[in-house]
């Protein structure tokens, strides 16, 4: 089991009476490793709170998250972000590219980050932009790119540390039907040839469906809803 949550609650206080909202409600999660799997939901059920939790860039109220068994919730915020930049991958429907860098440097960051060299770094971003058909472009920068080019940027900066687990968020929000289907093939193709342990926060029922394993989050819970 590479992912599990157990008993998350989450609340915001809101207006002002500050009323309380319960975005999640005693909600329990499982995640096999090597698996592709979706949830969806309407807009403002709490989907993005529920992925920025599993993913440990916000904390529950109560519950507890498990990776690869161990509690995630036993760490610092310094152990937090090292674990998150080892095991985790994030891509998010806004590439957030930084715009002074190469489309290499940008995906050599996490590497750096971590504390590798960046001779080490950015011959390992080469080598990955090479696997992603992105060879000729890793000397642009992120304004010489097309909106489909820099989504695969960051979905390759996702993947620079190797990690475990992939988290996306709206990861086709932002492109159209032709980018929008080369990431899938790309992200797909990733499963398959890694067996990276990819999970997709969306609204968009089509995209969802494509998963092995489909969840809906409704009222505060995830209902299963397709294999």
């Amino acid at each position: 089991m590479v992912l599990k949550a157990e008993k998350i609650y989450k609340s915001y206080f809101e207006g002002i009476k500050e009323k309380k909202l319960i975005v999640l409600n005693d909600l329990d999660f499982e995640m096999e490793r090597g698996k592709i799997v979706s949830i969806t939901g309407m807009s403002g059920s709490g989907k993005s709170t529920l992925l920025h939790i599993l993913g440990t860039l916000d904390k529950p109220d109560k519950g507890k998250i498990y990776f690869d068994g161990d509690d995630v919730g036993k760490l610092s915020d310094k152990e937090l972000a090292r674990f998150r930049n080892k095991n985790i991958g994030f891509v998010f429907q806004f590439h957030h590219l930084l715009p002074e860098l190469t489309s290499a440097e940008n995906v050599a960051m996490p590497m750096l980050i971590s504390g590798k060299s960046y001779i080490e770094s950015l011959n390992s971003a080469g080598l990955l932009l090479s696997k992603l058909d992105l060879t000729d472009r890793k000397d642009h920068y992120p304004n010489q790119l097309s909106g489909g080019e820099q989504q695969r940027i960051a979905v390759a900066r996702a993947l620079i540390n190797n990690p475990e687990l992939i988290l996306a968020d709206e990861p086709t929000g932002n492109l159209d039907k032709y980018h929008s289907e080369e990431l899938l093939e790309l992200l797909w193709g990733l499963n398959e040839m890694f067996s990276t342990s990819l999970l997709i926060v969306t609204h968009n029922e089509s995209l969802a469906r494509k998963a092995e394993i489909l969840y809906e989050l409704s009222e505060g819970k995830l209902k299963l809803v397709g294999t």
